[in-house]
């Protein structure tokens, strides 16, 4: 059997390194490449072991790195996706999760008609204990306020956000009772969550750059279905017929190519309202080694939660329904909107609210009025998220008055296309599309 000599190898290498291969190749495309790499680095009665054996006793440096493309070619490890990509951004997010602890840099500015702010921070994840955020530098003018040195904690193990203010001497507590806290991963741009976001939207492949001297891949999103990010001022409005108020979003991600994580995070949006907002996640560290103490709130003794423990409930039926009660009870009608905007709007002028109204009340007695707030304002973020699960929410608390058993006050559908239904004497029932069709065409005009 004959052997290629050294100078043949080297000659079927500068050929191969002559390859280009379009990000839009066709799997027939692939396939005749795959056959001139074969017959490039073969003879005819040569085996696949002898060529590995000629390329790695050859003292030619290119020859060992051009291994790796007959490799690849021939045990299916090159994969071309529909993107366009190198990587596929599924594999990305595994990657990431594999990663026990990592750290990055966040810089936001916000820019308005009345005034621009800026912040950076810090932000720490652990797997096991959640994501602490650092305030290293606010700008002093921005709304809502923020301090050099702020804390803030989301803790998955007791389920709460914590936000420690060492300036102002106060700290805020929410605890979430049976609430997934996902969405405010967001408020973060915990890689995780915005790769998520992205890989549910269309996407496409940014081709490969230079970042700071590591070779990435670029992806990039401008579907306006994309929700993740800036506290969630990237997510359309609750209102379909305002989904206008986003006008423009455009978010970039590059990741390392030899590790598979990110290296840089780039959001820009730009609101009807004149709002626009840009982020920057960079200085990644990964697996970087996590204390537990970390993320225990350092809350001295002489700090003071002015609104006390503040209780987040689930936003499912039940707790719409003591809302409403609530609502009707102290008022005596039903909200006119449960849009959130509009629902805001109308909850503050009757429900204004006064800074002092806490000071002289004790910490029990805070947490319960803060929490009672928060019940009455349940139904705006049941219906919310009803809307944002395609449930077909209608709501008619404008011409519906408390105690009206027989009129639809708010109803929704069901998956088996059925309809379930909140009364005006709030009584619940699951209705036939039919039956819910009679039930509408009796309502007040």
């Amino acid at each position: 059997m004959s052997e290629m000599n050294e100078k043949e190898i080297k000659n079927r290498f500068e050929q191969i390194s002559k390859f280009e291969i379009s990000p839009e190749a066709t799997e027939l495309d692939l396939e005749k490449t795959k056959q001139r790499l074969t017959k490039l680095t073969s003879e005819p009665q040569q085996s696949g072991q002898n060529i590995w054996r000629i390329i790695m006793k050859s003292n030619i440096t290119k020859l060992a790195a051009a291994a790796v493309i007959i490799i690849a070619f021939s045990t299916g490890l090159i994969f071309w996706k529909s993107t366009g990509s190198g990587i596929a951004l599924a594999e990305v997010l595994t990657r990431i999760e594999q990663v026990t602890g990592y750290s990055y840099q966040l810089d936001i500015r916000s820019t308005s008609a009345q005034r621009t702010s800026t912040r950076t921070s810090n932000i720490l994840v652990s797997n096991e204990y959640g994501i602490k955020m650092t305030i290293l530098q606010a700008d002093p003018n921005s709304q809502p306020k923020y301090n050099n040195g702020d804390e803030w904690y989301l803790l998955t193990q007791s389920n709460s956000i914590v936000i420690v203010s060492h300036k102002d001497k106060t700290y805020d507590r929410f605890i979430y009772d049976d609430v997934e806290l996902d969405f405010y991963k967001e408020q973060y741009n915990e890689p995780r969550t915005i790769i998520k976001q992205i890989l549910s939207c269309e996407h496409k492949s940014l081709g490969q750059s230079v970042i700071d001297g590591i070779t990435v891949e670029g992806f990039h999103t401008k579907d306006l279905a994309y929700g993740g990010g800036f506290f969630g001022q990237a997510a359309p409005s609750e209102d379909p017929q305002k989904s206008e108020d986003l006008i423009k979003l455009d978010i970039k991600l590059w990741v390392d190519l030899k590790t598979f994580l990110p290296v840089r995070l780039e959001q820009d949006i730009v609101k009807k309202n004149g709002v626009q907002l840009h982020d920057a996640s960079y200085d990644f560290k990964w697996n970087v080694i996590i204390n537990q103490d970390d993320f225990v709130p350092d809350i001295p003794d002489d700090y003071r939660a002015p609104a006390g423990d503040i209780i987040i409930k689930p936003f499912n039926e039940e707790n719409a329904i003591l809302g409403l009660r609530l609502f009707a009870n102290t008022t005596g009608k039903y909200p006119e909107s449960l849009e959130y905007k509009a629902f805001t709007v109308e909850y503050k002028k009757l429900f204004p609210p006064d800074p002092n109204s806490y000071d002289n009340l004790y910490d029990e007695e805070r947490t319960q009025k803060t929490n009672e707030g928060l019940s009455i304002a349940g139904p705006a973020f049941f219906y919310r998220t009803l809307t944002e699960e395609n449930k077909e929410p209608l709501y008619y608390g404008e011409t519906v008055e408390p105690g009206d058993s027989s009129e639809v006050l708010l109803r929704w559908k069901l998956d088996d296309d059925q309809y379930r239904v909140i009364f005006g004497d709030l009584h619940v029932e699951t209705v036939t599309n039919e039956k819910l069709s009679e039930l509408e065409l009796e309502l007040p005009k």
